[in-house]
């Protein structure tokens, strides 16, 4: 780790922001650092969309400590808004009125309503701007918002857990569990950061699931979807019965009113969309259409049929595969389904990949 002061500083920031992941969709996840005499007077981080954001929080704690700010050090992970909302000012405006002398800003914002220009508002008023510092960690901090607010689609996670040789079931179908407890954790951490979460409709028949997050004390849940081409998901299922506003993608084609008025009756939204060349959901307009109603990240589960789909029309932004030390053999079933491959050269890359081990498991992460 860098001795560099404004390094450290950031980082504080960067870990303040990482503590709302998941509670401020469609906002991006901010932290804010304050200094004066490179001593930290005030912290704070935007909790929640329609909170303080995390400038405002900082500069809020740091008056508890010090009269006044100006001259002192404002460290930020994203370029401050300066564009007017329903529910929060722009905070560009509150940082000039501080005087700080120096600010400090990781990335700048992809909005394009915000991008560059609180910079140039910045250094109208004299204000010695810096950006670009732990800039790659800020950006991944919000790959989400940053994705969703340019292309107007969430961001796609790709989240599979396999034994070693990426199997995912057995021949039967037993998947439980092939993962530990610890694994578990992970994926619930997964769901709780993303705003939706995608399943196809054979792992509802197979598993019944709830889609729910259980290892994390909160109110917030992701929005269940269901891939389901023939309109098949039972309606004595968990995510119909239990889980209100379950959205199922059907083919436009399904006309059955009474059987979706009963599901409607029941809390769910069917959506009729166009199918694809292979006779399945558009798995792109299925996205758009989620885009439209603000979901900013989703979270592909499986299975295997679900994960080659969206590999294969390159939707996936992001995958995580956990690894349990298994083998499960050949007759066991493929974490992914074909995917037309037929030379190497043709195999999907990944990048920027990232392996973590815990318990004896191991998870990887890459992007595509």
């Amino acid at each position: 780790m860098s001795n560099n002061p404004d390094t450290k500083f950031m980082r504080i920031a960067l870990r303040l922001a990482e503590k709302a992941l998941g509670m401020t969709s469609p906002n991006p996840a901010v932290g804010a650092v304050i200094t004066k005499n490179n001593k930290i007077i005030g912290k704070g981080y935007h909790k929640k969309a329609g909170l303080p954001h995390a400038e405002i929080e900082a500069i809020n704690d740091a008056k508890k400590n010090v009269k006044s700010l100006k001259g002192s050090t404002l460290y930020v992970t994203l370029e401050p808004c300066c564009h007017k909302n329903k529910k929060t000012p722009p905070c560009v405006e509150a940082v000039i009125q501080e005087e700080f002398a120096k600010i400090f800003i990781g990335t700048l914002d992809r909005n394009p309503h915000v991008k560059g220009k609180s910079l140039k508002k910045l250094r109208q008023k004299n204000i010695e701007v810096v950006t670009g510092i732990l800039e790659n960690e800020c950006y991944k901090l919000n790959e989400s918002f940053f994705k969703f607010i340019t292309r107007g689609i969430p961001f796609v996670t790709l989240k599979l857990a396999a034994t070693l040789d990426g199997k995912i079931s057995t021949y039967t179908g037993d998947s439980k569990w092939i993962g530990s407890e610890k694994q578990r954790e992970h994926a619930h951490r997964l769901r709780f950061e993303n705003d939706a979460v995608i399943v196809g409709i054979n792992t509802v028949i197979t598993d019944d699931p709830m889609l729910t997050v259980r290892t994390i004390k909160t109110d917030k849940q992701p929005l269940p979807v269901v891939l389901d081409t023939k309109f098949r998901i039972p309606i004595d299922s968990n995510l119909i019965r239990k889980r209100n506003g379950t959205m199922v993608f059907v083919s436009e084609k399904i006309k059955k009113p009474l059987k979706k008025k009963k599901f409607e009756n029941s809390g769910a939204v069917i959506l009729g969309v166009k199918l694809d060349n292979s006779g399945e959901i558009n798995l792109g307009e299925a996205l758009k259409r989620l885009g439209t109603i603000g979901i900013t990240s989703v979270l592909v589960e499986g299975g295997s049929k679900l994960a080659s789909g969206f590999l294969k029309h390159r939707l996936v932004d992001k995958v995580i595969f956990f690894y349990s030390p298994k083998i499960l053999g050949g007759d066991g079933k493929s974490m992914v389904g074909k995917l037309g491959i037929t030379s190497i050269k043709e195999c999907i890359q990944l990048n920027d990949v990232n392996i973590k081990t815990f318990d004896g498991e191991i998870m990887l992460s890459g992007y595509i």
